[in-house]
């Protein structure tokens, strides 16, 4: 691969500073586009070791795959599987990188162009990239949205500074509120017990926030732009593109551009909290992915994929999707008519074999549809609202199962008594279930009762759920074993 390197000599850090750095980050990566190879890697701080392919990968999937840019500064994500690295390693450093648990780097670019009469192609295209290992959105949106401008207008310095500011902070402890100083912000950061867990914001104490900070949940998406914004085409089929979510059905998501396609993609993963995600997502998926064949191909989609994309390839490649969701609004009719409108990609809306199980809630659909009319703040609490309504019935779908759940937990004397397999639930009976559910029934708003049981049927048979009932026993054998 060919190379360029940006000089960083006299930007050294210490062993102990990059070892502390990396409990957060990675790297901070820098890339410009090349007209021979296109997008390329010019330097890579504090250095780390990167395959070949994970390099490309990264190059590729920090640019934007649309022309819908002229210019300007704009923020997105993405989520690239880790190769390994006797492909040859291409950037290198001596300091391991952090481990995964989930086998990704996530990166979120701040993509930059620029007029520039000295380029062949008449302005000058950089990306400013955060690596991580953390799935952490709402906190690397704001940590990118400072830094790429600010190393736009000052350079290498300002990725020194920013290195040493992180550096700095405290452990990133589970279930932990910690106060994180970044180029002259203090972020009030929430992180959550687990990445399983729907985050809720609490208050901060009066007193200690001040003017310029910033009071985020780490795991949710973040709430600016309000995600109303790229959702008005489809808001009446929102109950069903939730439904699609928690049923682990595999989507296709569109957009004109990855700030759109990422924040979507990370708005649709936070609803599904608090069930564990199944398979993969992909806030911003290009042609250049090395997993590009592996996921889109003829075969059918595998369950609970959500794949962003903009380049409207995936339109032809994906179309035997069962469910496609392209972001925007709706054009008007003026919109349609005009002889000049481009549209590249899908239009605006939602396309889908699914047939709705739930009622929707008529209120909030009413918000929403004013909201789109509205102002920016009818749009941010209508987006808020939006989310505590989907979050809230991801928790009711629960409730039958926790309930069951708890006929099959042994009683102290049941776990003395069978000492060969201690502190394990009952099998799981489908049988049984629905004789609790029939019984009980559950806070969602069901269309019929055969709407409702179908709609766990297919549950019981999605990934979600043996993941889900996994983690049940784990937490069941932790609290027997600490009562034996």
């Amino acid at each position: 691969m060919h190379q360029t390197r940006m000089s960083l000599d006299g930007l050294p850090m210490g062993t102990e500073k990059v070892a502390q750095l990396r409990r957060w980050i990675s790297s901070l990566v820098t890339v410009n586009f090349d007209l021979e190879v296109g997008p390329k890697i010019t330097s890579v701080y504090p250095p780390l070791s990167l395959s070949h392919s994970e390099a490309q990968n990264i190059a590729f999937s920090s640019f934007p795959d649309s022309s819908h840019f002229d210019e300007g500064s704009q923020t997105h994500s993405f989520r690239i599987r880790i190769r390994d690295s006797a492909e040859g390693e291409v950037w290198d450093g001596d300091t391991p990188r952090p481990t995964t648990i989930d086998g990704f780097i996530y990166g979120f670019s701040c993509f930059t162009r620029t007029k520039d009469a000295s380029s062949k192609r008449g302005y000058q295209q950089t990306s400013t990239v955060v690596l991580t290992h953390l799935a952490y959105p709402s906190l690397f949106y704001t940590l990118i949205s400072k830094l790429g401008p600010s190393f736009m207008n000052l350079g290498g310095p300002m990725l020194e500074a920013a290195c040493h500011n992180i550096a700095s902070w405290p452990e990133p402890i589970p279930g932990t509120n910690v106060e994180l100083g970044f180029l002259g912000t203090v972020i009030h950061a929430e992180i959550p017990m687990a990445i399983e867990m729907q985050q809720a914001m609490s208050a901060v104490p009066k007193g200690r926030m001040g003017e310029s900070d910033i009071q985020i949940l780490v795991s949710v998406c973040p709430s600016e732009p309000p995600i109303l914004n790229h959702l008005e085409a489809v808001v009446s089929h929102l109950w069903s593109i939730w439904e699609c979510v928690v049923l682990s059905e595999p989507m296709l998501i569109f957009g004109s551009s990855p700030a759109a396609t990422s924040m979507a993609v990370w708005w649709l993963r936070d609803l599904l909290r608090p069930i564990p995600l199944s398979d993969d997502f992909r806030p911003f998926f290009t042609i250049h992915d090395v997993d590009h064949t592996a996921l889109v191909n003829p075969r059918q989609p595998k369950s609970g994929l959500l794949l962003g994309v903009t380049n409207p390839f995936f339109e032809r490649a994906c179309k035997h999707w069962p469910h496609v969701l392209s972001l925007g609004r709706q054009p008007t009719s003026q919109e349609k008519s005009e002889k000049n409108a481009i549209v590249i990609g899908p239009t605006p809306g939602w396309k889908s074999t699914h047939k709705r199980y739930t009622s929707r809630d008529h209120a909030l659909l009413k918000q929403l549809e004013s909201a789109c009319r509205g102002s920016e703040q009818a749009k941010r609490q209508a987006s808020e609202a939006l989310r505590q309504h989907f979050t809230s019935r991801t928790t009711a779908l629960l409730v039958p199962l926790q309930r069951y759940l708890q006929s099959l937990i042994p009683t102290p004397s049941e776990s003395r008594s069978n000492l060969s397999v201690p502190g394990r639930l009952k099998p799981f009976s489908d049988a049984a279930f629905f004789v609790s559910l029939k019984t009980h029934g559950a806070p969602l708003p069901f269309k019929s009762n055969a709407k409702q049981r179908e709609f766990y049927e297919r549950w019981l048979r999605t990934p979600a759920f043996g993941l889900w009932i996994a983690r049940q026993e784990e937490v069941v054998q932790g609290v027997l074993k600490g009562m034996m």
